[in-house]
């Protein structure tokens, strides 16, 4: 049986290498040759808090890309040798690995589009087939990202799903403000782009200054300097008053309590990407703790009225309307007309393996890559 070695988690903190037999593919599934996985935050709580670890060796990589290796019973639109990007969200089946096998409803194929963007970012997602024009280090910024922000938006806030892109039509309440917190993350950048293509004229971020020449080129309308000293007054003036619509990419603890509080409006909904930094002004949340729903203790800090939602992108498919449809239809049609860019890259290509992953993971660690999607080269 051949067998590859692929950089993982051998002990709690430890990254190590590990050996594996290289799999083979069941019915509708796909083995990807693995180029290029991306490193995340999820990937640091893993390292450094044992968060959803279940024993050892533990594997990394939500999002990856590279070119199918071989293909499963009833897999028929796919074949050896096309490049593909896909979203890791079933363990064992990670990113981070030489090869790794992913379901064929992750997988989508996309023409050649027109790219007109790419130099200012632009690229591919999910299990897709990626055009030449598309170099797979940026495809592989989109898997994870596009499925959080659209199953946010579309899914868990409730926002209409256009049935075009860019709509032709306004989405009802178009000019209603919506703030994305984070825009200047990664899934930010996708958020803003979506609700811009979906149609909607007002949608305000909060992010560092230096992105915002980059993030009003995606889409925002405004954005606020999170670290203002009026953050909350000024996007106040934005909004034209508290909004109904909150999404919150970051989820500090922190955040909620001092702003959050003061900005939706009673009735209103607040959508965060799990999992919540409770008791923690960090990222990393090393000072605080990891919580997957929404606790009591936070409720209390809002009107009753005021939803809370977690958003938890691993379960996406359980929405029939997205589980065979967002990778293969909405995306690769998006693709398709170039009508999305990808995040910006830092790629990890020097030293061995190991040295690469270590270095994402402590890019990671310390919080500076800047709205770049953090990815190592495997190969």
């Amino acid at each position: 049986m051949s067998t590859f070695k692929y950089v993982g988690l051998t002990a709690p903190g430890q990254l190590g290498y590990v050996e594996a037999p290289v799999p083979s593919p069941g019915e509708k599934e796909v083995l990807v040759k693995v180029e290029y996985a991306a490193v995340g935050p999820f990937d640091l709580y893993n390292t450094d808090l044992e968060f959803f670890v279940s024993g050892y060796p533990y594997r990394l990589g939500l999002s990856g890309a590279g070119t199918i290796e071989k293909v499963g019973l009833n897999v028929d639109d796919l074949k050896v040798g096309d490049r593909v990007a896909f979203v890791a969200f079933a363990y064992p089946n990670k990113a981070l690995l030489d090869y790794a096998i992913q379901p064929r409803s992750l997988v989508s194929k996309v023409s050649t589009p027109p790219f007109v963007a790419f130099e200012s970012e632009s690229a591919v997602t999910d299990t897709l087939q990626i055009p030449d024009s598309l170099p797979l280090e940026k495809a592989v910024t989109f898997p994870d990202n596009f499925a959080t922000a659209f199953y946010t938006l579309f899914s868990q806030i409730g926002l209409p799903i256009p049935t075009e892109y860019p709509s032709k039509t306004s989405p009802p309440r178009s000019a209603a403000p919506i703030l994305v917190y984070g825009g200047g993350a990664t899934s930010g950048q996708y958020m803003i782009q979506l609700l811009a293509l979906a149609g909607y004229k007002n949608i305000i971020t909060a992010a560092s200054k230096h992105h915002e020449d980059y993030l009003r080129s995606l889409g925002a309308t405004h954005v606020v300097d999170y670290r203002s000293p009026s953050f909350v007054e000024e996007i106040l003036a934005a909004a034209g008053g508290k909004l109904e619509i909150i999404i919150d990419v970051i989820a500090l603890s922190d955040t909620f309590r001092d702003i959050h509080t003061k900005l939706i409006t009673p009735g209103g909904s607040i959508a965060f990407l799990s999992p919540f930094k409770l008791g923690s002004g960090s990222l990393t949340a090393t000072d605080g703790k990891l919580v997957s729903e929404v606790l009591e203790e936070v409720k209390g800090w809002f009107a009753e009225d005021v939803s809370l939602i977690v958003v938890k992108t691993f379960f996406f498919q359980e929405d029939e309307r997205l589980a065979n449809t967002l990778l293969p239809v909405i995306l690769s049609k998006i693709l398709e007309d170039g009508l999305i860019a990808p995040n910006r890259t830092r790629v990890f290509e020097e030293g061995d393996l190991l040295a690469r992953v270590q270095g994402a993971i402590e890019l990671v660690r310390s919080n500076k890559a800047n709205g770049e999607k953090i990815v190592v080269k495997l190969t």
